[in-house]
């Protein structure tokens, strides 16, 4: 896929009621370390009662060569009846916004390239210049839209948002 070809969008996020979990890792280690966090999510929002009601999100709060701090996020249908203790887990409301919205097609293994052709799109429009211009976009985060439990790998979907900010 050339830079031309890259599926991007501009769209309006929808405010959303989230349980969240933060973690921090090494870039190398990062895919494990969601896995870990979605796993100690997951079980804590079963454990609330709670019932997932939209695509998970990591959230990318900062990232450097030595570590990448993230929080993993899952829409939530309501606040659970007594509050999250003990797991590290808690309730958040994520604003609504504008954002860019990228398409990743295949394994998570491979979304490194596609946030190559992001920088490049980027670079071409004159949005980002220098490595520090990275830092309007944060956060930005990802949305698994399918699970890789019981989808191919290659039909994987994950979407890429950037956030919008007036200038």
């Amino acid at each position: 896929m050339t830079v031309a070809q890259l599926d991007n969008m501009e769209v309006l996020v929808p405010a959303a009621l989230v349980a969240q979990l933060e973690g921090t890792s090494t870039p190398a280690g990062l895919g494990a370390e969601i896995g870990k966090a979605f796993g100690s999510l997951y079980a804590a929002v079963g454990q609330a009662g709670l019932v997932p009601s939209g695509a998970p999100r990591a959230i990318y709060t900062a990232w450097s060569s030595d570590e990448v701090r993230f929080t993993v996020a899952v829409p939530v249908n309501h606040k659970p009846a007594t509050p999250l203790t003990g797991n590290g887990v808690s309730i958040a409301e994520l604003p609504a916004g504008k954002a860019l919205r990228f398409v990743h097609l295949g394994p998570y293994r491979d979304i490194r390239a596609t946030y190559d052709q992001i920088e490049a799109w980027l670079r071409e429009r004159g949005a980002v210049r220098t490595a520090a211009d990275w830092a309007r976009y944060c956060p930005m985060w990802e949305e698994y839209m399918n699970d890789p439990s019981t989808t191919p790998e290659s039909e994987l979907v994950t979407h890429i948002f950037l956030p919008l900010r007036d200038a």
